[in-house]
């Protein structure tokens, strides 16, 4: 747990504006995935574009956070 803890802290360090801008977009898509109010007819092809829109912002952020955390697991 202390390893997550020192990852999120030195992620944080090391945010930059891109990062921070994927991270907003990440949000607002899991946001338009947890309240799809619309339509029967639109839900599908509204879910469909939020979810590849999370999916296609969220990778990224973990990626660079799971790096994170490698080094610092790894001592460097």
């Amino acid at each position: 747990m202390m390893k997550l803890w020192k990852g999120t802290k030195a992620y944080t360090e090391r945010t930059n504006l891109i990062d921070l801008t994927l991270l907003s977009v990440c949000s607002l898509a899991l946001g338009v995935l947890m309240g799809l109010l619309t339509s029967r007819k639109k839900k599908l092809q509204t879910g469909l574009i939020a979810g590849g829109v999370f999916a296609a912002t969220c990778v990224p952020i973990m990626n660079k956070f799971l790096d994170i955390t490698e080094e610092i697991a790894e001592g460097k």
